[in-house]
């Protein structure tokens, strides 16, 4: 149980830590064209990303396909582009398609080998334990509901306001992400 907790506030600490921005902006800009009144599509692309992203950790740490990690490292400041560009030009409506869900899973197998090269570099054995994969996986699904729900409540909050940044917060916050993006990782 030691392992498990220890691995899950592993897991919690990589996607809260100030230095993991790319997770931070790219679940923003997934997040911000939501509110709780509309988290149904919500909940279906994050579990479409963490379907993703889970999937391809085990394959990767179990070793049945590790891709070259530095186009994994390109790759995904692109997926957090994608998502805050299509949030200036598609209408939440259009998000809520099965095309969206397939984005969202492509999009989670790629950030899913980035958190892969990082539990590659935790992990104190050479041989793969089951117990540490999970609780570092269950740690970054609940880091990863924490910011959902303050991104959610942050859009919440200033779409119930009627002033020119709440009626532009979405765009405003979408070129923000594109703008910090593109200084962090290019």
């Amino acid at each position: 149980m030691d392992t498990f907790l220890f691995y899950l506030k592993v897991g919690i600490n990589h996607i809260l830590d100030i230095n993991a921005y790319d997770h931070l902006l790219f679940l923003s800009s997934i997040t911000l064209p939501y509110t709780f009144k509309k988290y149904y599509s919500l909940f279906w692309i994050v579990t479409f990303f963490t379907i993703g992203h889970t999937f391809s950790l085990f394959i990767s740490t179990y070793g049945i396909y590790n891709p070259n990690l530095n186009i994994i490292e390109f790759l995904i400041p692109i997926t957090i582009l994608f998502s805050a560009v299509s949030n200036l030009f598609l209408k939440v409506q259009v998000k809520k398609s099965s095309l969206s869900y397939l984005v969202s899973l492509l999009f989670g197998l790629i950030h899913g080998f980035g958190f892969a090269g990082f539990y590659d570099q935790i992990t104190f054995s050479d041989k793969i334990e089951f117990t540490p994969l999970i609780g570092f996986t269950i740690g970054v699904e609940i880091a990863q509901i924490i910011i959902v729900f303050f991104v959610l409540l942050l859009s919440t909050i200033l779409n119930s306001r009627r002033n020119f940044f709440s009626k532009n917060f979405i765009k405003i916050m979408s070129i923000l992400i594109c703008l910090l993006t593109i200084l962090i990782f290019f």
